[in-house]
């Protein structure tokens, strides 16, 4: 592969559970996952050594993962590697066979953006391995910072989390706040399921149902159609940190050249230069042998470990005191009779302030289709302030996660009751229409 060439290794990593450090038992059922993409780039470098650099989109709401979402997200990796280096490269894109990878949508968009060379696809769920070892390190990273008494609950503490707790290797970390997306209709490339490997050029895209294995089949410029691609809302402040983040190289493995010829009878411990030494050596069958320590000697070894750590410890001298220094503790107590039993639990009925809010983000996620987050709503309910610029709520009426979700579950049977109560009195409005219908044609 020239050094104006990347390969792109694209995968939907499983979506991310959220996680706290001290999390209760109610809060580990029911968990919405974020999701989030994982893009693996690797180019060869002038001095012939090779670099890679990852991309981690991560995505703030519910999305759909289509073809229309993950072709912007390739185009935004696209995008970042030509601004990272100045020439003008091309791209090898390679990915499972999912139906948000090939598709007719994902084609029509590589072939019209002119950036793509080639396009190969593995077996399902085989061939990503760059981007399930990075997951899994990301994983770690996470689940370290947690350990450190934080939470991750949201895309953007996923994001600081990865960014603080990566070591040695740098991603490029993106927060999507939403999207964009609009629905164009197209006349689909026939069969596109059966070929695994797909060419790009300007008279239009070549494709293979095994690799290089004949001449391909030429789909026309003129049969691809366009595609829009969706628009990634993303933060400017998520931009602004990636400036240092470049292709970090990959370790060359050393080989060891060996000048030295080992005789050739087992435990045998010496070497020569030349085979002329060997021969020598064999002819007279001077042979020196090194016993090694078997698997049954490794609980002695053991032991005599211990026992060697244990002689070089420090003692610890603990004093003791004496009995008449001893000093008797009052069985009097200030404590009122009760004291640990569990108070009465009050139930608070929500003001009119909050009902409005919670209204107001129950009505954005049926119109908008994609329902608002309880924690994200108790988060926002803290710094939520009214036209004048004070604050719209008080700390006691900052209401928790658990209350947010209730409250949207009696919002939604209410609807639910509402609509079958509506179905009803339509039904009844048709049979008595046509009970008239019916009896005005019999008179």
């Amino acid at each position: 592969m020239p050094t104006d060439e990347v390969l792109l290794v694209c995968d939907w990593a499983m979506k991310f559970l959220p996680r706290k450090f001290r999390e209760d038992q109610c809060d580990w059922f029911g968990k919405r996952g974020i999701p989030w993409h994982i893009s693996i780039a690797f180019c060869r470098k002038d001095d012939g050594s090779i670099g890679s650099l990852g991309f981690v989109h991560l995505f703030a709401t519910q999305i759909s993962q289509d073809s229309q979402v993950t072709a912007s997200i390739i185009q935004d990796v696209m995008d970042k590697i030509r601004e990272i280096n100045t020439t003008d490269i091309k791209f090898h894109v390679w990915s499972d066979n999912a139906g948000c990878y090939k598709s007719t949508e994902m084609l029509s968009f590589l072939f019209h953006s002119g950036l793509t060379l080639s396009y190969d696809f593995c077996e399902s769920q085989n061939g990503k391995g760059p981007c399930d070892r990075t997951a899994a390190t990301i994983k770690s990273s996470i689940r370290r910072y947690v350990n450190q008494g934080h939470d991750v609950l949201t895309a953007q503490s996923m994001k600081k989390a990865i960014d603080k707790s990566a070591k040695n290797v740098k991603y490029i970390v993106r927060v999507i706040e939403g999207t964009e997306c609009r629905k164009t209709k197209y006349t689909a490339i026939p069969a596109i399921s059966t070929y695994s490997n797909f060419t790009f050029s300007a008279h239009g895209i070549t494709a293979w149902k095994a690799y290089q294995v004949g001449t391909g089949k030429l789909i026309p410029s003129s049969d691809i159609p366009t595609v829009e691609k969706c628009i990634l809302n993303t933060s400017c402040s998520e931009i602004e940190g990636e400036i240092d983040v470049v292709f970090h190289q990959l370790p060359l493995k050393a080989e060891k050249e060996e000048n030295t010829i080992t005789c050739a009878n087992e435990g045998c411990t010496l070497s020569f230069s030349s085979f002329h030494e060997l021969s020598s050596h064999l002819m007279f069958g001077k042979c020196e042998f090194e016993f090694r320590c078997q698997f049954s000697n490794g609980c002695d070894i053991t032991k005599k470990t211990y026992i060697t750590k244990m002689s070089k410890s420090f003692s610890t001298n603990f004093q003791v005191s004496s009995a008449g220094l001893t000093v008797g503790i009052d069985d009097n107590s200030d404590l009122e009779l009760g004291w640990a039993l569990k108070e009465e639990r009050k139930n608070k009925r929500f003001n009119v302030n909050q009902k409005e809010y919670l209204t107001e983000k129950f009505n954005k996620g049926l119109k908008t289709g994609r329902k608002e987050d309880p924690f994200l709503v108790s988060e926002e309910m803290l710094t939520e302030r009214k036209e004048d610029g004070n604050r719209r709520f008080s700390y006691d009426e900052i209401l928790s996660v658990q209350q947010i979700t209730s409250f949207f579950s009696r919002m939604s049977r209410k609807n639910k009751s509402f609509d079958d109560s509506v179905d009803a009195s339509r039904e009844e409005t048709i049979t008595t229409i046509r009970r008239e219908l019916t009896a005005d044609e019999l008179n």
